[in-house]
């Protein structure tokens, strides 16, 4: 039997022999898990300042604990030297490794080291809270991808199990209940699904003052569709996916959605799985980018596609529903799972060029926003040159936008300037007006970075709000409204730019899908702008937010912003 270390949940150690190790102390639970979980090797020095800093002997009370570890692990060589080495076997089985590496039993959930709050440095406390939190996000992430799972393969009562696991722990989470009401839908059990969604929206006007998207609502439906009678299904699939297609790109968001259910519908009834995967793809794709709140129904219909397409060797199909999927979880932050569908997507598009544009973008997409913005943007530049070399212009335009803006926290001014301009040709050439507030957000911030006259950017960006507010997109109106904030900031409007980033935060988070980076910025804004005014109450609250947010999604320099804020905070 190996050695078991759980850390989540009541912490426990399973020794090889079958017996359960004893660890006397909190402390002890502390420097285990700072041990195991730490990016590099400690000294001793660093581990007594972090975990014993107010005690007479700081060293001896360490040697302390580490023998004590020893024996409840029964490994005389292990936590030993200076720096300290594990020196555990070589399968040993921690449970937070096996999470990170996307293998943790979600029957068994928990917080990490639940329970166990040392006395320690503010040091530690930081460390402790951010892994909390990556572990909570974690496990959000595996609930999340399991019930995903268990609806593609048609395990109905495991994924009602999975659902309601997620709502307990995250009861404010719109997409968990969505997932829970999606779930008991899809197992006939129609009135509990709409109970459950009459007692969310209860539940959320009562203590958020706020109703649900109409996802929630939505998510009821037994049938993608209700199919005609008496009709040829898999013409009429064929003819209602292009048509749906068709409206969909002239705008006409309701009738393209009506036609893609039902061509879907009528795609399963024909029993052809290569159509019925491809209307799906249509349908989840769709869902994702022309309807705001219902990334979570499109990801369960791309994941059906997914396996309907590999199933009949539909490879591009396949690999276009990955980079969907990969995309709708880059967008909300659950980045390993992300890079898992998007390395899956490069495999099955095998060398295709169309399909491996797309696919490299939301991989830079993904890089950049997790803190790794060189490989993000190399893989923008792939992107870039495999889309003009199939003349995709609306891809073409998406990479320079995103990527500009990428570029430009990279401190690549001149670059992301270049691209940001290209993209506006582009967007202008191909008239996406539903696009073009975000290069032109970007190209506002770039112009407050490089210190040009806020007030003449702020007139250009009173526009782009009023037209991302005719567009109704929150993402876009959030991303305005905190320019709009740090031109007031720069011209030294304090309560003004305080007004327009509670503004901000406020419309980027009204939908249950929302773009988590533009989130972390305009949190972290708020709190800088905060400190500035002295407000140091308002900044430390929006701080611990960002933290947490950022310690969630994977977003690692806003969480090293946080980290910066709060110790700024604490010397203050």
């Amino acid at each position: 039997m190996a050695l078991q270390i759980r850390l989540i949940g009541v912490p426990t150690i399973v020794q090889p022999s079958g017996g359960e190790g004893t660890v006397r102390g909190y402390q002890s639970w502390a420097v285990l898990a700072r041990l195991l979980l730490a990016e590099r090797e400690l000294t001793r020095r660093e581990l007594s300042m972090e975990l014993f800093p107010d005690t007479a002997d700081p060293l001896g009370s360490l040697r302390w604990c580490l023998a004590g570890l020893r024996r409840a692990l029964e490994c005389p060589e292990a936590l030993s030297g200076d720096p300290v080495r594990l020196n555990l076997p070589a399968d040993t089985a921690v449970d937070v490794v096996s999470l990170e590496a996307g293998e943790f039993d979600v029957d068994r959930t928990g917080e990490l080291l639940d329970g166990i709050n040392p006395r320690s440095s503010p040091e530690f406390a930081t460390w402790l809270l951010v892994r909390r939190q990556r572990v909570a996000g974690l496990i959000d992430g595996q609930l999340r991808e399991q019930t995903l799972r268990a609806l593609w393969v048609g395990d109905l009562d495991r994924a009602v199990d999975l659902s309601e696991r997620a709502v307990r722990r995250s009861p404010f989470d719109e997409s968990a209940h969505v997932l829970l009401v999606k779930s008991l839908a899809a197992s006939g059990r129609l009135q509990a699904a709409r109970d459950h969604v009459e007692h969310t929206e209860e539940m959320f006007r009562a203590e958020l003052g706020i109703d649900p998207s109409a996802a929630l609502a939505g998510a009821a439906r037994e049938h993608v569709a209700d199919p005609p009678e008496g009709v040829p299904a898999l013409a009429v699939a064929r003819s209602l996916r292009d048509a749906g297609s068709a409206a969909l790109a002239a705008g006409a968001i309701d009738a393209g959605l009506d036609c893609l259910r039902r061509s879907t519908a009528e795609a399963e009834r024909a029993a052809d799985d290569r159509l019925h995967a491809e209307c799906l793809f249509e349908l989840g794709a769709a869902l994702v980018h022309s309807v705001r709140g219902y990334d979570d129904e499109g990801a369960v219909l791309l994941g059906r596609a997914v396996d309907l397409a590999e199933a009949t060797g539909d490879c591009s199909v396949a690999a276009a529903a990955l980079r969907e999927l990969g995309y709708v979880d880059a967008l909300a932050g659950r980045r390993p799972r992300a890079a898992g569908h998007l390395d899956r997507a490069v495999a099955v598009a095998d060398g295709d060029p169309e399909l491996l544009a797309g696919i490299h973008s939301v991989i830079g997409f993904n890089l950049v926003d997790w803190g790794r913005p060189v490989d993000g943007l190399a893989h923008y530049d792939v992107a870039l040159d495999l889309a003009r070399s199939v003349g995709n212009g609306r891809r073409e335009a998406w990479v320079l936008g995103l990527g500009g803006w990428g570029q430009l926290h990279a401190g690549r001014h001149d670059v992301a300037r270049e691209w940001l301009d290209g993209c506006l040709d582009l967007v202008a050439e191909l008239r996406w007006v539903a696009f073009r507030p975000w290069p032109l957000g970007v190209r506002a911030e770039l112009e407050l970075e490089r210190g040009e006259d806020p007030s003449r950017i702020r007139a250009d960006l009173e526009d782009t709000f009023a037209l991302s507010c005719q567009l109704g997109d929150p993402c876009w109106e959030g991303a305005t409204a905190r320019l709009l904030a740090r031109t007031h900031h720069a011209s030294g409007d304090v309560d003004t730019a305080l007004d327009w980033i509670a503004r901000a935060r406020e419309r980027c988070v009204r939908e249950i899908d929302i773009y988590e980076a533009i989130h972390a910025a305009i949190l972290l804004d708020d709190a800088e702008m905060s400190l500035s005014a002295g407000n140091a109450e308002r900044a430390d609250a929006t701080a611990r937010s960002l933290l947490s947010l950022a310690a969630r999604r994977h977003m690692d320099a806003y969480l090293d912003r946080a980290v910066r804020l709060l110790n700024d905070l604490g010397g203050s």
